[in-house]
């Protein structure tokens, strides 16, 4: 076991030696059977999960962080079990369950990140704009790979896919306005927000050849847009209920109703754009470049000699690519995190807030066409 051990951080470091760029889109659209897939996953994998591990041991004290030590090891158990294993392209069976397990493993990485930066900035270890690097950098990477597996899984399963036409992780038919309104239904699940309106809209372009469906990821859409408005659902409670608060007569009940949270969904030939606008008061101008920072500087509290996993900490489970987010209060990787998984999509994520009215946020999305980019990209390298 100890020579294992010993080859492992030898492989670890020669891994973590090569070029690790995020995983193209591009590529991943062109892995478009499982077997292809599979190539990709074996052939960048170990090479992010490396460097990945590098990237915590370069910060300082990360040995102290428990939260750190965790997701290292995680990332190592990861490399461990795709380096040692023995692969076929006729049986991708053991493939897909290291994949399933790595899947279920890494759920907890992106709070237990949000714990750790917020507890290293709190000690005066990482200032706020290299905290902010550091996870745009690890995070970015933590898409790609995502992305990666999940399409593969989703192309392993093809068999069981009803909707027609889909490959992997792309839906040639996704419906934007569709999307969002799912979106609202999921977050009017949430009894805080069960009676905010949300009234969903969409156009398109009277001289558009295209409809409102486009090619895109609708699960990593979903997502996004729900973050959206679930915060400006909260936004809308917050200010109602401090409203009342201030202006309701002396031993009046003072339930109000909330103001509408507003969807728009627009589209033409080239682009998709998605409005979500709230009356919850907007973001003042001290406090508006602090939205798009990770992590708080008050940091988690621990009893003392107390130990536990990142569920038990943060009180809930971590079943999403976007794991964490909505817990501002501990993580405040929401926005962030967001705007992170649309650039890396190809699209923009832009806020406009009015003091004292409320925030409008724009998602501004490039149609892609999965077999354009087929055609145009450059084989992969024989070695990366």
């Amino acid at each position: 076991e100890r020579r294992l051990k010993e080859f492992m951080q030898a492989e670890i470091g020669y891994f973590a030696g090569m070029s690790a760029q995020p995983v193209e889109l591009a590529r991943i659209f062109k892995a478009s059977t499982p077997e292809l897939a599979a190539e990709l996953i074996l052939r960048q994998l170990p090479i992010h999960f490396a460097t990945r591990i590098k990237h915590i041991e370069a910060l300082c004290e990360w040995g102290s962080v428990p939260e750190l030590v965790q997701v290292r090891n995680t990332l190592a158990e990861s490399f461990q079990k795709l380096r040692l294993l023995e692969t076929s392209a006729t049986n991708l069976e053991p493939l897909t369950l290291v994949i399933h397990d790595q899947r279920q493993r890494h759920k907890a990485i992106v709070p237990l990140l949000g714990v750790a930066m917020g507890d290293l900035r709190h000690r005066g270890l990482v200032s706020e704009a290299d905290g902010n690097k550091w996870l745009d950098e690890f995070l970015l990477a933590r898409i790609s790979t995502e992305m990666c597996t999940l399409h593969y899984i989703m192309l392993v399963n093809a068999g069981q896919e009803t909707q027609a036409g889909r490959r992997g992780i792309i839906d040639p038919k996704c419906d934007p306005s569709e999307i969002c309104r799912q979106a609202v239904v999921n977050v009017q699940r949430d009894p805080r927000y069960r009676t905010v309106p949300m009234p969903v809209e969409s156009w398109v372009c009277r001289k558009a050849e295209k409809g409102i469906e486009f090619s895109f990821l609708p699960q990593y859409l979903l997502m996004i847009v729900e973050e959206l408005i679930k915060n400006s659902a909260s936004a809308s409670v917050m200010r109602t209920e401090r409203d009342s608060r201030t202006s309701r007569p002396k031993g009046s009940s003072g339930s109000g109703e909330y103001p509408p949270v507003c969807v728009f969904v627009g589209a033409d030939d080239t682009q998709v754009m998605i409005e979500v606008s709230d009356k919850g008061g907007g973001i003042t101008s001290k406090n508006f470049d602090s939205i798009w920072s990770y992590s708080s500087t008050q940091a988690p509290e621990r009893p003392s000699g107390a130990s536990s996993t990142a569920e038990e900490r943060l009180g809930m489970s971590w079943a999403d690519p976007l794991s964490g987010l909505g817990i501002k209060q501990r993580l405040g990787m929401g926005l962030p995190l967001t705007r992170l998984y649309t650039q890396y999509l190809g699209g923009s994520l832009e806020l406009m807030s009015i003091p004292g009215v409320g925030v409008d946020t724009f998602i501004n999305l490039k149609r892609i066409d999965p077999d354009e980019i087929r055609a145009r990209s450059p084989p992969a390298a024989a070695k990366d």
